[in-house]
């Protein structure tokens, strides 16, 4: 029998249910349930404008601003900049420009605000700038190297900062995850095996155990309490506002995984079966977006199962509609990489560096500029 399901205690459901009212009050957009909803495009077939760049100076798209504006990062070795890109008109507006190396990249959930890691001289800075390119902060920080951050979506004044460690001594590699009050400009150090832990609501996070029992937890920043496992089974998780979806092993199919969505968290019950990928043994952690509370849910699907170590595989763009626990294939896509949906659910970016885009009415996968020979 399939192992799933989270052990509530009274405590945590207390919890989780202040969580919830948090994010009742926001406006919930949904689907009624078994229908798929098509949106009409308020563009029309409006054709996407090419990004009129030397490609050479491209590093990465960092996510959407708007419905048709994206935020790009271009630079070389002397200088880096943000600019915005309107998908539509092609036009390029540059917002921020440093002579020093940005290495990480990440916009707060009101699209607002930029966060950034700059390193000079191998000094690192954590920056903050308005979407306009005005800098309100600059803090140092200790460690010369990427960096992955977090920022709670419910507060602007909180930011997980998290990298490996290598000990040469002793040969070993841990893991520092901080807790950064934006406010306060302080650093906390949080004992949390993972390098990627996640906000769930202002105070509330969660990880996967990267370094021990592999196992999904859940913690409080403000209680200094050891952090609770609430499901052992989950390898990998997706979440975005309220709306979870955990991975899990088949025990029933050797060669499948089950997609657990929960919405909200830790009170939904819908599965969908997928081929399993491996590394290691292991599943591999698979790319989903959605953009709007109870939107759309987008992955990258494999199209049957295979291990990395022996194969390459290949993937599809997949609508997840968890209600009918049914997936709708969209596209072929080469590789497990990252994918961005646009606010209005219209426009999807695709790629290592979100260097694709497709219009989700009429699917293509588009490159944004062209390679220069």
């Amino acid at each position: 029998m399939i192992k799933k399901r989270f052990h509530y205690i009274d405590g945590i459901l207390r919890l989780i249910c202040c969580c919830l009212f948090l994010f009742a009050c926001s406006t919930e957009k949904s689907e009624a349930p078994g229908e798929e909803q098509e949106q009409t495009s308020n563009n029309g077939n409006q054709e996407l404008a090419s990004l009129d760049i030397d490609y050479r100076l491209f590093q990465k798209v960092v996510g959407w601003l708007d419905n048709e504006t994206l935020l790009v990062h271009i630079g070389d070795s002397e200088t880096q900049q943000l600019v915005t890109f309107d998908i539509f008109t092609g036009n390029i507006n540059q917002i921020y420009s440093v002579d020093s190396f940005i290495l990480t990249v990440e916009l707060n959930q009101a699209k607002n605000k930029i966060l950034l890691q700059e390193i000079k001289n191998e000094q690192t800075s954590f920056k903050i700038v308005t979407s306009e390119g005005n800098l309100i902060q600059s803090t140092e920080f200790e460690f010369a190297s990427y960096v992955n951050f977090h920022w709670n979506p419910l507060s602007n004044n909180t930011v997980f900062v998290s990298h490996y460690s290598f000990d040469p001594e002793s040969e070993t590699e841990t893991i520092n995850v901080y807790n950064w009050d934006i406010e306060n400009d302080s650093f906390s150090r949080k004992k949390i095996p993972s390098l990627s832990p996640k906000w769930y609501t202002e105070n509330i996070y969660l990880y996967v155990d990267e370094m021990n029992d592999g196992g999904l937890y859940i913690g409080d920043i403000r209680k200094d309490k050891q952090d609770m496992m609430i499901n052992q089974d989950i390898s990998n998780f997706y979440i975005n506002q309220d709306t979870f979806i955990g991975l899990v092993e088949s025990d029933i199919t050797e060669n499948e995984v089950l997609l657990f969505h929960e919405y909200p968290f830790l009170l939904g019950d819908k599965v969908i079966s997928i081929p399993k990928v491996t590394m290691n043994d292991k599943p591999i952690k698979l790319n989903f977006t959605q953009s709007a509370r109870n939107g759309k849910i987008y992955g990258v699907i494999p199209n049957q199962s295979f291990v990395v170590e022996e194969e390459l595989g290949s993937y599809h763009l997949s609508r997840l509609n968890f209600q009918k626990e049914a997936r709708h294939d969209i596209l072929e896509l080469p590789e497990n990489a990252p994918i961005a949906l646009s606010p209005d659910e219209e426009h999807l970016l695709y790629g290592w560096r979100l260097e694709n885009i497709v219009d989700l009415s009429d699917p293509e996968l588009i490159e944004l500029l062209e390679i220069l020979n």
